[in-house]
C-alpha cells in the first residue's frame, strides 16, 4: 500500500473514531440530562399532586360539613316541631279535663291559663290571661281537676291575679273528709299549708284528705285541697300541728278553672 493510500486509511479511522465518540458523548450527556431532570422535577411534580389531591379533599370535607350543618338544622327543626306536637297533644288533654267543669259546674265561670309568676316578693301570685271581660270577679275560687289553686287576688279588663293556696295570706274553711273535723286552712310560704284550730282531743289520720266546707261564703263546698302529711299533738297546749299538702303544685299550674262565689245552703 502506497503511503499515500494509508495516510487516508489513517484519516479516515480517526474521523470515524472522532464522530463515533462525539455521539456517544451526546447520548451519554442527553441520559446524564434526563436523569438529572427527572430528579430535580420529581418534588414539583409531587407537590402538585399533592396540592392537586388536598383540594379535592379539602372540597369534600367542605362539602360534607354543608352537608352535616345542613341535616344538623333539618334534625333541630324537626325535634322543635315534635315539641311543638307534644305540646298541642298536652295541651288538648289539659282542655279535655276541663271540660266536664263547663258542662257540669253550675259555678263556672270560665277557663284561663297561667302566662306569669307575680312580681311581688310578699305575695305568692299568678297572673291568668283572662280578667273582668270575661265575668272574673275579685274573690272568686279558682281551682283545677287535681283541686284548689286559690282565689282572685285582684281584676283588670284583660288579666287577673291568683293569690295561692301557699301565701301566708291565704285561707279557707275546711274540713277533714273522713272524721268531718273541721278547721281553717292558711299558706305557710312553703310547699305544705297549715290547718288550724283542730282540737288536741280530736284525732286526725295522716293521709286524710282536706276539702272545703264552704262555710266561709267565698269558696263552694266540697272542693278537694290537700291531704294531711304530718300530725303533732305533743308539746302543744290549744290545737294541733297539722300540715296539709295540697293536690295541686303551685309550680305546675298552666290552664285553671274560675268559680262563681257562692253563700252558704245557696
Amino acid at each position: 500500500m502506497s503511503k499515500g493510500k494509508k495516510r487516508l486509511l489513517i484519516l479516515f479511522v480517526l474521523v470515524s473514531a472522532s464522530l463515533a465518540l462525539m455521539s456517544y458523548q451526546h447520548n451519554h450527556n442527553k441520559r446524564a440530562f434526563s436523569f438529572f431532570d427527572a430528579v430535580i422535577s420529581y418534588p414539583y411534580y409531587a407537590l402538585n399532586e399533592f396540592t392537586a389531591n388536598a383540594d379535592i379533599t379539602i372540597r369534600r370535607l367542605r362539602s360534607a360539613f354543608e352537608e352535616n350543618k345542613l341535616l344538623r338544622k333539618e334534625v333541630s327543626q324537626l325535634l322543635l316541631e315534635k315539641q311543638q306536637y307534644r305540646e298541642i297533644i298536652l295541651e288538648n288533654e289539659r282542655l279535655k279535663a276541663l271540660l266536664p267543669f263547663k258542662e257540669e259546674e253550675p259555678r263556672f265561670v270560665t277557663a284561663a291559663r297561667v302566662i306569669a309568676r307575680g312580681s311581688d316578693r310578699l305575695l305568692n301570685i299568678v297572673i291568668l290571661d283572662k280578667g273582668g271581660k270575661s265575668g272574673i270577679e275579685k274573690g272568686m275560687a279558682v281551682i283545677t281537676p287535681q283541686g284548689l289553686v286559690g282565689k282572685v287576688y285582684s281584676v283588670q279588663d284583660s288579666f287577673s291575679d291568683v293569690l295561692l293556696l301557699k301565701d301566708p295570706n291565704f285561707s279557707v274553711a275546711v274540713r277533714l273528709q273522713n272524721s268531718r273535723h273541721e278547721g281553717v286552712l292558711s299558706g305557710a310560704g312553703h310547699d305544705y299549708c297549715m290547718l288550724k284550730y283542730v282540737p288536741p282531743e280530736e284525732t286526725v289520720a295522716k293521709g286524710e284528705v282536706v276539702i272545703t266546707s264552704g262555710f266561709d261564703g267565698m269558696f263552694p263546698e266540697g272542693l278537694p285541697v290537700g291531704v294531711v302529711s304530718k300530725v303533732k299533738k305533743e308539746g302543744i297546749e290549744f290545737f294541733q300541728y297539722i300540715e296539709v299538702q295540697p293536690f295541686q303544685s303551685s309550680a305546675k299550674l298552666e290552664d285553671v278553672i274560675v268559680l262563681k262565689r257562692v253563700l252558704p245552703n245557696s
